[in-house]
């Protein structure tokens, strides 16, 4: 079966190290979207909360723009929270074991390039049903 790309990106040193920077980046990112989602904060608030422009908020959010840690502290600050920090050991097997490729996976771009044709952001259930039966 053909490797995904997960598989592949995480087959060598450069590759590991990537993944957990973005995992790391993700999981920072939808910290602060929890939290602001949990206290019906937006965008727009988080920008006048934090005396910076929705723009730079929308771009930090994306997890494309490299926040420094203040950065995050003053997102946080604004949000009336704190990020809680653990660390736990890296577990490349997991990662593989997850990100098995299954049928499904083969028909993602698909969905994808369907999703963002007609608009939606998602498919409905009943053709991500249809498209699964498909394959």
């Amino acid at each position: 079966m053909a490797k995904s790309f997960i598989q592949k990106l995480v087959s060598d040193e450069q590759g590991r190290r990537l993944y957990f920077r973005e995992d790391l980046i993700f999981e920072i990112t939808e910290a602060i979207c929890k939290t602001m989602r949990e206290k019906h904060v937006t965008k727009a608030e988080l920008s006048r909360r934090a005396g910076v422009s929705k723009s730079n908020i929308t771009q930090l959010l994306s997890g494309d723009h490299n926040m420094r840690l203040t950065t995050v502290a003053d997102l946080l600050y604004a949000l009336d929270s704190k990020l809680q920090i653990s660390t736990v050991p890296l577990d490349s097997e997991s990662i593989l074991e997850m990100a098995a490729p299954t049928v499904e996976d083969f028909w993602t771009p698909a969905r994808d390039f369907m999703s963002t044709e007609s608009g939606h952001h998602e498919l409905r259930e009943r053709e991500g049903r249809q498209l699964t039966q498909a394959a």
